[in-house]
């Protein structure tokens, strides 16, 4: 079941890896990443501007990942959801998984407390499925995974699942997406 928490995140949440040049933004990039308006089926009241909180952009990092990341960030006193998605190509299974690994190692060392909870949903070669808890209250979730030289993170903040069938209905296109062979600038085969 989706539940919808008034609990918004304090503080960021992922140590990123410096990008060496940054690149248009294409129509096709909002395919490899969550965003705010996939939530609306699912329950999240949005305004009809609420695109003007949302930015994307595709980077090409020092190893020659691509990572296309989006965030969606309004003013608090909106009290509207907080979402922030990142996917990534590497050049090698090992890099995508260590991505993994070190993005969830800093979204525990930005202060935030997971209740891990891989029995609702798992994904790829290894996943983490949690949800974001405050006081022992859940106010959003914490999802990431590595498939292939792929690896991908959401964060959800003041809205969250602890479904696996709506968590499933909703981020599974998004990462066959991703395990497409249409991701842009895909980093070719070593």
């Amino acid at each position: 079941m989706l539940k919808r928490s008034t609990r918004i995140p304090l503080a960021a949440l992922l140590v990123i890896l410096p990008a060496s040049g940054a690149q248009s933004q294409e129509a096709t990039d909002r395919d490899f990443v969550l965003t705010m308006g996939e939530l609306q089926p699912f329950g999240a009241d949005l305004p009809l501007d609420f695109e003007a909180y949302e930015s994307i952009s595709r980077r090409t990092l020092t190893d020659g990942s691509v990572a296309i990341e989006y965030e969606f960030e309004a003013p608090e006193e909106l009290g509207l959801p907080y979402l922030y998605s990142i996917a990534e190509t590497h050049p090698s299974n090992d890099a995508a998984c260590e991505s993994f690994a070190a993005g969830n190692a800093g979204a525990r060392s930005g202060g935030i407390e997971v209740q891990e909870r891989n029995d609702i949903f798992r994904y790829g070669d290894d996943s983490l499925f949690g949800l974001l808890v405050e006081d022992g209250d859940p106010y959003g979730n914490l999802f990431s995974m590595c498939r292939g030289r792929t690896s991908f993170m959401v964060i959800l903040g003041a809205f969250y699942f602890d479904d696996g069938e709506s968590w499933a209905e909703l981020i599974v296109p998004t990462l066959e997406a991703i395990d497409s062979q249409d991701w842009p600038d895909r980093v070719s085969d070593p």
